[in-house]
């Protein structure tokens, strides 16, 4: 992974989400088009935050091609900490907490051990995503770069 790479993941998915924000606080689910971002698409993720007050509130709904790479597994579907949280660091939850509640992107760099016991050290942006409809971030969007060590 080049600084470049990571810049360009992390800048185009905020340009995009600026972009659908329209004098919003944040982008509806169903402003997204993936096909608008398909060159960094599979270095993506969207994340259900609908159950965010639960310890298992947080379910993968898409993980791009080399996330599931990075992870070691396919896990759309399954809840995050099923998988990644623990035993490892509570820092994914954190930053989707930390999204949630502010409402604002956020920007990490950072590492975690996948399934199958690689360290991956990655810079990812984290942003906030609502459901038309309801009311308070409902999804959390994000890029990531990542390199296995």
């Amino acid at each position: 992974m080049t600084a470049t790479e990571s810049k360009r993941i992390n800048e185009r998915i905020l340009q995009y989400w600026q972009e659908l924000c329209r004098g919003r606080p944040y982008p509806m689910e169903s402003d997204f088009d993936p096909y608008a971002v398909e060159d960094i698409w599979d270095s993506c993720f969207l994340v259900n935050v609908e159950n965010a007050g639960q310890l298992d509130g947080f379910k993968y709904t898409y993980l791009g091609s080399s996330l599931v790479e990075a992870y070691g597994d396919d896990l759309t579907n399954r809840e995050v900490c099923e998988r990644l949280v623990y035993p490892s660091s509570m820092s994914l939850m954190h930053t989707f907490r930390k999204v949630i509640e502010s409402q604002q992107p956020v920007t990490e760099e950072s590492e975690f051990t996948n399934t199958k016991g690689m360290v991956i050290k990655f810079r990812s942006c984290m942003l906030p995503i609502g459901k038309t409809g309801v009311q308070g971030v409902q999804y959390v969007v994000g890029g990531m770069k990542w390199k296995a060590f």
